[in-house]
C-alpha cells in the first residue's frame, strides 16, 4: 500500500516524464540488486540510484524488497552530475554511499552567488551530505565533498539532464521536496532524532515512510555500453 501511494504522489509531484526502454531498466535494477546484496543490506528499504551516463543523467527512486530480492521503481527524474572537462570540476564518484549523521546534512540559506545563482536551491531546500570522496582526474587523485541538493530555479533547473555540476548531484526542487517530506533515505537521522541538531534538520511536518533507507548508489551505464561493444569486437 505504501509503495503504491508513493508512486502516485511521485507521479503527481514530479513534472519530468522520462521514457526509457525495458532493457535499460532491467540492467539498472540488476546492477542495483547486485550492489545491495554485495553490501549485505539485510532489510527491505528505499534507496536512490543515479546513472551518471552523460546522455542519461537519471535518478531512480526505488524500493528494495529483501525477501523477494526484487527492485521496485517509485519514479525517476533528471539530475546533473559532474563535468570533469571544466577547470575545478570533477566526475561524480561511482560507489554506494550512506546518508548518515556522521556526514551531517543541512539546509540552503537561499543566498545568491556572484552570478546570481541560488546554487543550493531556494531557501530551506535540503542538502544531503555523503562525506569526502576520492575521485581521479588527469592521473591525479582529489578529495571532493559529495552532496546532493537542489539547484537554482531559474538557471539550474533547465540544465538538469546534462553533466554540468562541479561533482555533486543536482536534483529538481520537486524531488528535493519529495525526499525531504517522506524521508526515504533518512533512516539514520530518524533513529537519532532526539539530539537538537537533528530535530532542527528534519522538517516538523514530515511524514516518514515505514521502510526508510540510507543508500545512494551512483553508477555509469556508459561503461556497460563500452564493455558490450568491446565484447562484439
Amino acid at each position: 500500500m505504501e509503495i503504491q501511494a508513493l508512486k502516485e504522489v511521485f507521479a503527481q509531484g514530479i513534472r519530468s516524464k522520462i521514457e526509457i526502454d525495458g532493457d535499460y531498466q532491467i540492467r539498472i535494477f540488476q546492477d542495483a540488486l547486485k550492489k545491495l546484496i554485495k553490501a549485505n543490506v539485510i532489510e527491505s528499504q528505499y534507496f536512490l540510484y543515479v546513472d551518471r551516463h552523460p546522455q542519461k543523467q537519471i535518478i531512480f527512486v526505488c524500493f528494495f524488497d529483501k525477501e523477494k530480492k526484487e527492485i521496485l521503481e517509485i519514479g525517476r527524474d533528471r539530475v546533473s552530475t559532474g563535468n570533469s572537462r571544466r577547470k575545478g570540476h570533477f566526475k561524480t564518484p561511482i560507489n554506494m554511499f550512506k546518508n548518515t549523521i556522521n556526514h551531517f546534512g543541512y539546509r540552503a540559506d537561499g543566498t545568491k552567488n556572484k552570478q546570481g545563482w541560488q546554487g543550493l536551491g531556494k531557501k530551506n531546500s535540503r542538502v544531503w551530505d555523503f562525506g569526502w570522496q576520492k575521485i581521479d582526474k588527469n592521473g591525479q587523485t582529489f578529495d571532493i565533498r559529495l552532496l546532493m541538493h537542489a539547484t537554482d530555479p531559474n538557471y539550474g533547473e533547465s540544465q538538469l539532464g546534462k553533466p554540468v555540476s562541479k561533482g555533486c548531484i543536482r536534483i529538481s526542487a520537486e524531488l528535493n521536496e519529495f525526499l525531504d517530506q517522506y524521508g526515504l533515505i533518512d533512516r539514520d537521522y530518524e533513529r537519532n532524532k532526539h539530539p537538537q541538531k537533528v530535530q532542527w534538520l528534519l522538517r516538523k511536518n514530515r511524514t516518514p515512510v515505514f521502510y526508510q533507507g540510507e543508500y545512494l548508489i551512483v553508477s555509469d551505464s556508459s561503461k556497460w555500453e563500452k564493455s558490450k561493444k568491446g565484447g562484439k569486437n
